[in-house]
């Protein structure tokens, strides 16, 4: 437990009661349910490109990548710098064709669009159950960070955060979830900022920190590392196509063309995470020593030994909107699945109006974010069930959603083949331990590449890729 000063505590509150203000100003931009979650479609580069890049950068960085930077140096912050090749294909990919797709609200639907209802319904329940799952992750560790610094039972920190992250998504929408990532992102900057900048002072400078760090530390590449970080590659970039919190937000851009270029200039803003995560895993472990217990703890023990008052306060405010920004994202993202693409299969839930659909919305989001406090509560299981979800969903969706936008030739019977190839094939190769070393994607990829080209050839289907764009969805 570290001492937190009533100017620390002040710089705390204003930020969360900030957040709840956000989410209360944002809530009277609703009209209905589009706005809640997709904000109308009418979201300006200003707005996406900070949204994109905050929901990207959650606890896995500032918590998992600086902890396994302090054990290995800058090597270890690949999965951050692997981002920005993600958003760059997305923008070159992804994003115009997905938000062209006027006729599909979420990636479930467009899976719906341009294959069939099977499609939709498999994808639609592995993200819902993921995105939740995500929630609870990000939950967790604004708990752990209540507790690291201010003493707290962890529950009661989890309580707090949930609180807080729940209120303004359920009372805003993805309108609250945009406006508080474009300021999270300041927050995160300038906190970050601050940890850099006391930790090299601390350290003695930036060239002292270099000379007296481990060999190999600042060394972007190790030894036979060029697999590792060709793996970490391939495994990114189905990650950002297959999580509908990005897509989603992807789907409210302003314009195709912004959707586009928001991906870019996320891609430009990840260059300073790349940078300075694996930074402060360096530092922490010159100024924390060789042997912390839990190395994934780094962030916050560095927080509270070496940040004067005020900064302290601020470096908090940045973690807590680190894992604010990604947990909201999959929050609304979860409700949206469920409402637009699973709800149909027992509700007509398209006949009605507007005002009811955003108020089951609202309601829904504030269930789920009961259910995910409780997950990160009480059930310890979570992220193993996560990992499951998460096998299923980018092992079997990333190929016919690849095929979808990429080959016109793609059809129903080889995408939804592919799907549960893929997916089964990824459970089989997780469960026997990944043999070869290899991830699940990799050989779930080789199959599903193999059964969408065979079965599309010989099973041509009735859609094209046109069904799933504005010209045709009009």
């Amino acid at each position: 437990m570290f001492t937190i000063s009533a100017v620390d505590w002040i710089v705390i509150a204003a930020y969360m009661l900030g957040m709840v203000a956000i989410g209360v100003f944002s809530g009277k931009k609703l009209k209905g349910y589009e706005d809640h979650i997709l904000s109308g479609r009418q979201v300006p580069t200003h707005y996406l490109a900070p949204g994109l890049l905050t929901t990207q950068i959650g606890a896995g960085s500032i918590i998992g990548f600086v902890g396994l930077s302090y054990s290995i140096g800058y090597s270890g912050g690949w999965w951050i710098i692997s981002n920005i090749v993600t958003f760059i294909v997305l923008g070159l990919i992804g994003a115009k064709p997905l938000r062209e797709a006027i006729g599909s609200k979420t990636l479930p639907e467009w899976f719906g669009n341009r294959y069939n209802d099977q499609s939709r319904l498999f994808t639609s329940v592995t993200i819902a159950i993921a995105e939740l799952a995500f929630t609870a992750a990000q939950i967790v560790g604004g708990g752990l960070l209540f507790a690291t610094l201010l003493g707290w039972d962890p529950k009661i920190g989890i309580l707090v955060f949930s609180v807080i992250n729940v209120a303004y998504t359920v009372l805003g929408g993805l309108w609250a979830v945009f406006i508080t990532d474009f300021v999270q992102m300041f927050v995160m900057f300038a906190g970050v900022t601050a940890l850099i900048a006391v930790g090299i002072m601390d350290t003695g400078g930036l060239t002292n920190l270099i000379n007296v760090s481990p060999d190999g530390y600042f060394n972007l590449l190790k030894d036979g590392q060029i697999s590792t970080v060709i793996a970490q590659i391939l495994y990114a970039i189905p990650a950002i196509f297959c999580s509908f919190d990005i897509i989603q937000k992807i789907m409210s851009a302003k314009s195709p063309q912004v959707a586009r270029n928001s991906c870019y200039w996320a891609a430009l803003g990840v260059v300073f995470f790349a940078v300075t995560m694996p930074l402060i895993g360096i530092i922490g472990y010159q100024i924390l020593g060789p042997n912390v217990d839990n190395p994934e703890m780094i962030t916050p023990l560095l927080i509270g030994t070496i940040l004067p008052i005020g900064l302290k306060g601020l470096a908090i405010s940045a973690v807590l909107a680190t894992l604010m920004s990604s947990s909201s994202a999959c929050l609304i993202a979860a409700s949206s699945v469920i409402t637009n693409d699973i709800f149909k299969y027992f509700v007509n839930f398209e006949k009605y109006d507007q005002k009811r659909k955003l108020n089951i919305n609202i309601w829904l989001t504030l269930i789920l974010g009961v259910v995910c406090w409780a997950i990160a509560s009480f059930y310890d299981k979570a992220m193993g069930n996560m990992e499951l979800a998460w096998t299923a969903l980018s092992c079997g969706a990333f190929i016919p959603l690849m095929a979808g936008l990429l080959w016109k030739k793609a059809s129903a019977t080889g995408a939804i083949a592919s799907m549960l190839t893929g997916a089964v094939t990824g459970f089989v190769w997780l469960f026997n331990g990944n043999p070869l070393g290899w991830r699940p994607i990799i050989p779930a990829y080789i199959v599903g590449i193999i059964v969408i080209v065979a079965l599309s050839l010989i099973f041509p289907s009735k859609k094209t890729q046109a069904t799933a764009t504005a010209s045709e969805a009009v």
